[in-house]
């Protein structure tokens, strides 16, 4: 596998590739080798997407597809039954921790088998919007007076 790597998705990187031009007008391809995202790049991810003033991914979605995630879904693959605002978005570490509340009889979803979460760039419900991330977990079901608290934390790359 000369100058190939195999990429881990667990971590931000990519590649990067020398090329040189010689005076004589040839070009010589050097190489290509993977890039690192070091941790004070992975801070500022986590940062960037906690704290601009026009950050898109604000708003968290729950549903009813109980379908494990993938790195393919979309927002039109969630059983969405609610989408709100997150109450607060801070990072710390190269972790972002992104936290939304969801009340049974104040958004509408009692009795409902909550089984999924995603994040969103998009506060108009249905199709609206880009899927950042989706998870899935075991059934929730809120009466008039509950509340859901979701912490949803992204490590942004791995160290």
């Amino acid at each position: 596998m000369s100058g190939q790597y195999v990429r881990d998705i667990t971590s931000q990187q990519g590649t990067f590739r020398l090329t040189v031009f010689r005076a004589d007008g040839t070009v010589e391809k050097a190489g290509e080798w993977p890039n690192l995202f070091v941790n004070e790049g992975m801070d500022y991810l986590a940062a960037f997407q906690s704290t601009t003033a026009g950050s898109v991914m604000n708003h968290m979605v729950v549903g009813t597809t109980s379908t494990a995630a993938t790195l393919t879904n979309i927002v039109n693959s969630m059983g969405e039954i609610a989408r709100n605002t997150m109450a607060t978005r801070t990072s710390a570490n190269n972790v972002l921790t992104e936290v939304c509340t969801f009340g049974g009889n104040a958004d509408t979803i009692t009795s409902e088998s909550i089984v999924e979460v995603g994040v969103v760039n998009h506060a108009g419900s249905g199709p609206n919007g880009e899927l950042r991330s989706r998870s899935t977990f075991a059934a929730v079901v809120l009466a008039d007076s509950d509340f859901l608290r979701i912490e949803y934390q992204t490590t942004v790359g791995s160290r």
